[in-house]
């Protein structure tokens, strides 16, 4: 086991190299932030100047390796519009992604995975076509027509709810649901189907044929098993809530990194974007992580290549 976290450790540090470097070598081809800082009447020596100020001048393998170094303790650059630590920026909208996405994942995991269980156990039934139905409507329709169309009933008709900014707790409902509706029609579609090829295994077969009750043979026997994809994708999702939802948050003006992100790839601002992908891509190899170690509690019988 500490082998198998040494190695995914390992992994971990090649990937977010690489994601620096892309980041770094593709936020540079976007064009000159120092354009869109002056106006049409600043002279050479002033974009000169301010390029000298924010290190711009220097060659990219020599911004890259200052970058890399600064990085290394701590300080992830300083953002060229908000003239503010990229990193402080971003860690005071962390909470505000937080608040918007962890009850996505709550409610996401809590009600679609009993649902799909009982789609599993209701096939081909008028239930099952009815929610099957349904999230393949929440699949298939896009995060900015679903909010769009949530401002227009709730807040452009009904005047119910508020439909920009994040003052009280009712600005929190349109976004989450917005949110909610697709990873929560992916995590019943995926329990109903890993359900349906557990049912057919030879375990659950013997089991009924032992005389245990129903509930025993799929909550204990047939769900533990079906559980392994169900559980990557909700890992996914865990760190799609940490680097936030970019369209959710511009369509309702939500300030969370979402829409930090957009306002930087607007202004290129180098060191802001390259912060948000850096704790994006942090955020998803360790969920990662920890997703493969939770296989091993949920089937024994999973083993890392260096235990074998």
């Amino acid at each position: 086991m500490a082998r198998f976290i040494l190695v995914r450790m390992a992994r971990t540090a090649l990937t977010l190299f690489g994601v620096v470097l892309l980041t770094f070598c593709l936020g540079r081809l976007t064009g000159d932030p120092i354009a869109m800082m002056l106006p049409q009447t600043a002279t050479m020596e002033d974009y000169e100047r301010i390029r000298a100020s924010l290190g711009l001048n220097e060659p990219l393998p020599t911004q890259f390796i200052i970058y890399v170094a600064n990085a290394l303790r701590g300080d992830l650059g300083r953002s060229i519009v908000f003239n503010r630590p990229a990193l402080d920026l971003v860690a005071e909208r962390i909470p505000l992604t937080l608040q918007l996405g962890l009850p996505v994942l709550i409610v996401s995991t809590a009600v679609g995975i009993p649902l799909g269980v009982m789609t599993a156990r209701q096939r081909n039934r008028p239930f099952d076509q009815l929610v099957m139905s349904l999230t393949l409507a929440g699949q298939s329709l896009p995060a900015f027509f679903i909010g769009i169309l949530l401002i227009l009933v709730f807040g452009v008709y009904l005047r119910w709810l508020p439909t920009f900014g994040s003052d009280t707790p009712a600005h929190l409902v349109l976004p989450t649901l917005t949110l909610l509706i697709y990873p929560l029609a992916i995590v019943v579609r995926l329990t109903r189907s890993s359900m349906l090829e557990a049912l057919t295994t030879g375990y659950v077969r013997t089991a009924q044929a032992k005389g245990l009750s129903e509930h025993v043979v799929i909550y204990r026997h047939a769900l533990r098993n079906a559980l392994i994809p169900v559980v990557t994708v909700v890992g996914l999702q865990v760190a799609t809530v940490i680097s936030g939802s970019a369209i959710v948050e511009t369509v309702f003006a939500w300030p969370g990194i979402g829409l930090l992100a957009v306002q930087s790839i607007g202004g290129r601002d180098y060191p802001v974007i390259q912060t948000i992908v850096l704790i994006s891509a942090a955020a998803f190899c360790v969920v990662n992580m920890l997703v493969d170690l939770l296989y091993f509690v949920i089937d024994p019988r999973i083993q890392s290549p260096a235990s074998r």
